[in-house]
C-alpha cells in the first residue's frame, strides 16, 4: 500500500484596505456590464487580486504579490483613449491599474503578469489617498479652439491626483502610456495636515479631507485653493482635530465626507456650505461609497455596520428632500475599510472589505 505525506502552507490572512472597479458605473452599459469588468482588492500585505464578476459567480482571476514589508493602501484604474485600428473601426483603450501603500512611490502594475510595470515618486511625503480623473471626453467646435460643450470629441488622458502626509496635493500624468509627475497644487502649510482622503468633484475640481477638520477644494486649472470648509474642533474629551477619512462627490456636485466622530456630512457643490449631518455611527467612518445617479450614499466604519442613506420625500410641496438613515446591517465582524459600486442596466453590486479579510459582494 502506497502512502502518502501532504504538508501545507498556513495561510495568513490580510486585511483588504482598497477596493476599485475597473470601470465607471453607467446607465448606457447594457446587460451586466463589460466583459473586461474586474474588481482589484488590495491587502495589506501587499498582494493585489483580480476577482472576475462573471455575471454573478465570482471567482479570483489573478494575485499579484506584493513587495516584502509593503501595503496596498488605494487603488485606482484609468482607460486610456479610444484608438482607430487599420480599418478606422474604434479600439476601447487599454485599462490601466495603480497603487499607492505608505510610501512615496505611485505603482502602475502590469496587468498580463502582475509584477510592477513603473513607478512615479518625487520629493513630497508619504502617499496616503489617490484618485483618478473623471473618464469625460471634451468637445471643440470644429472653427476654433474654445472647449464648449460642441460636438467633435477629443480624446483625454486620465490625471491622477494624489494627496500626501506633508498636506500637500500632487497631480500625475498618464498621457502617452507613461506616468510623470505634472505638477503640485498645493505646497505644505506650517501645520502640514495629512491629507487623508481625496475625490474629483469634476473634470477641474478636487476636493480633499484633512487631519485637522477641514476639506479644502482646489481648482487644477490654476493650483488654487477655491474653497475650505471647517467641521470645527472634535466631541468633548476626545481629541481637538476631526479627521476626514472618507470624501465622495455625487453626480450635482454635492460633496459628502466621512469622519471620525462617525458622522456623514453633506455640503452644498455650489456654495461650498453645510447642507446636513448624521451622526450614525458609534466609531470612526473609514469609507463612503455612492450610487451612480447620487440617489443612495453607503457608509462604513470601525463599528462594523454597513449604513444606507437616501434623500426623503418631502411632506409639503416646495419641502427640501433631507437625507436620511434607511437601513444598516453588520456584514464584517470587523472594521470596514473600503467600499466600491458598480452599476449597469441589469448588475448592480457594491463590494466591501475590511479587517476580516473576506470580501463581501451585495447586489
Amino acid at each position: 500500500m502506497d502512502i502518502h505525506r501532504c504538508r501545507f502552507i498556513p495561510y495568513p490572512p490580510s486585511a483588504i484596505n482598497a477596493l476599485a472597479f475597473s470601470h465607471s458605473s453607467s446607465p448606457k452599459i447594457s446587460s451586466r456590464g463589460p466583459s473586461t469588468l474586474r474588481l482589484a482588492i488590495g491587502r495589506a500585505n501587499g498582494d493585489i487580486e483580480i476577482w472576475n464578476p462573471l455575471r454573478g459567480a465570482w471567482y479570483q482571476e489573478s494575485t499579484f504579490p506584493g513587495g516584502k514589508d509593503r501595503s496596498i493602501e488605494g487603488l485606482v484604474w484609468t482607460h486610456d483613449p479610444e484608438e482607430k485600428d487599420k480599418n478606422g473601426a474604434n479600439v476601447p483603450g487599454r485599462l490601466r491599474l495603480f497603487s499607492i501603500g505608505y510610501s512615496s512611490v505611485v505603482t502602475e502594475w502590469d496587468l498580463g503578469n502582475g509584477t510592477p510595470l513603473r513607478h512615479a515618486s518625487g520629493s513630497y511625503g508619504d502617499l496616503w489617498c489617490i484618485a483618478a480623473q473623471p473618464r469625460q471626453q471634451m468637445t471643440q467646435k470644429k472653427d476654433d479652439n474654445t472647449f464648449n460643450g460642441s460636438t467633435e470629441e477629443i480624446a483625454q488622458y486620465q490625471s491622477l491626483a494624489v494627496g500626501c502626509a506633508d498636506g500637500s496635493i500632487v497631480l500625475l500624468s498618464t498621457a502617452d502610456g507613461d506616468l510623470k509627475f505634472e505638477r503640485t497644487l498645493t505646497r505644505p502649510a506650517k501645520k502640514k495636515a495629512r491629507v487623508l482622503s481625496i475625490a474629483w468633484q469634476s473634470k477641474y475640481i478636487v476636493v480633499t479631507g484633512h487631519a485637522d477638520s477641514t476639506i479644502r477644494v482646489f481648482d487644477i486649472r490654476n493650483g488654487q485653493q477655491v474653497r475650505s470648509m471647517s467641521l470645527g474642533t472634535g466631541p468633548q474629551g476626545g481629541p481637538k482635530e476631526i479627521l476626514l477619512w472618507s470624501i465622495k462627490c455625487l453626480v450635482d456636485g454635492t460633496i459628502v465626507s466621512g469622519d471620525s466622530t462617525g458622522t456623514v456630512s453633506f455640503w452644498d457643490g455650489k456654495h461650498y456650505s453645510p447642507l446636513q449631518r448624521i451622526m450614525s455611527h458609534k466609531a470612526d467612518i473609514l469609507e463612503l461609497a455612492v450610487s451612480r445617479d447620487g440617489g443612495s450614499v453607503f457608509s462604513g466604519g470601525m463599528d462594523r455596520r454597513t449604513i444606507l442613506y437616501r434623500r426623503s420625500a418631502g411632506t409639503r410641496p416646495g419641502e427640501k428632500r433631507r437625507w436620511v438613515e434607511v437601513a444598516h446591517q453588520r456584514f464584517h465582524s470587523h472594521d470596514v475599510k473600503a467600499m466600491a459600486i458598480f452599476e449597469a442596466k441589469r448588475f448592480s453590486v457594491m463590494a466591501s472589505g475590511g479587517l476580516d479579510t473576506a470580501p463581501i459582494i451585495v447586489p
